[in-house]
């Protein structure tokens, strides 16, 4: 603090601004304001926009009423899983109540045996991750698969064609569970169309690819979907549908 001996003789007025403060005009507030929070702004407006983009999404978004996983062990051909759901659309329900009857397939590729050598273990990870997690929460009800003992033999899903579940300990008996798809008149009536390649030239047939296929159904009992209201309404709705594609 400055000594009294040197301010005693300072008059007020010799320590007023030699001008007041400039009024700036509104331009110029707002190109202040903009030079000093330019970021914020910015930063503000992406966030609020990525928070609207991902309630859009949630909001918007359609859910299946039913939906099928393919599992194969050799690949799946582009663009069949797309085909097949829109195709197999009239033989479901609007199961869900929101006025549109969607089915969902997804593919999962999990090499088996010999095959298992040539093929990217991210790759395979991630492929038995999101089947994993589709078996845990119960979205797949039905399946088509091109490798039915290998399969079973990993996650022990498949129920028999009559709904009961193999006796454990014992090995399946794999003449009862699963319906060949070529032998499903109503499967080989879709017309699915052919794969087609990046230049627009025809590939394998769809129908072709799934002939020797197996429709099979899982089952719940047993596992911590049994106890859920929503799955067990979803696997007695998926276990008619089964009932439906597979009669002969």
């Amino acid at each position: 603090m400055a000594s009294a001996r040197y301010t005693i003789y300072i008059k007020p007025e010799d320590i007023q601004p030699d001008a007041p403060p400039k009024e700036l005009t509104p331009k110029e507030k707002r190109e202040n304001f903009w030079f000093y929070h330019k970021w914020h702004v910015i930063i503000g407006v992406f966030a609020c926009a990525l928070a609207f983009s991902l309630i859009w999404e949630i909001v918007t978004q359609v859910k299946p009423d039913y939906t099928i996983s393919i599992l194969s062990s050799n690949g799946i051909p582009t663009g069949v899983g797309e085909v097949l759901g829109e195709q197999l659309t009239p033989y479901f329900d609007d199961r869900n109540g929101d006025g549109k009857v969607v089915v969902s397939v997804v593919e999962y590729t999990v090499a088996s045996g010999d095959t298992a050598a040539g093929v990217d273990p991210n790759v395979q990870m991630a492929n038995v991750t999101k089947l994993m997690g589709d078996l845990d929460l119960g979205e797949s009800m039905l399946f088509l698969t091109d490798d039915l003992d290998f399969f079973e033999q990993q996650y022990y899903l498949f129920a028999y064609n009559d709904a009961s579940i193999p006796a454990e300990g014992v090995p399946p008996d794999y003449d009862r569970m699963g319906v060949r798809w070529g032998d499903c008149p109503v499967l080989t009536s879709l017309d699915l169309g052919n794969a087609v390649d990046i230049t627009g030239a025809l590939g394998i047939d769809y129908q072709t690819f799934l002939q020797d296929f197996q429709l099979v159904q899982r089952y719940i009992d047993g596992t911590k979907l049994e106890d859920d209201k929503d799955a067990i309404a979803y696997h007695a709705a998926s276990v008619e549908k089964f009932g439906e594609l597979t009669r002969r």
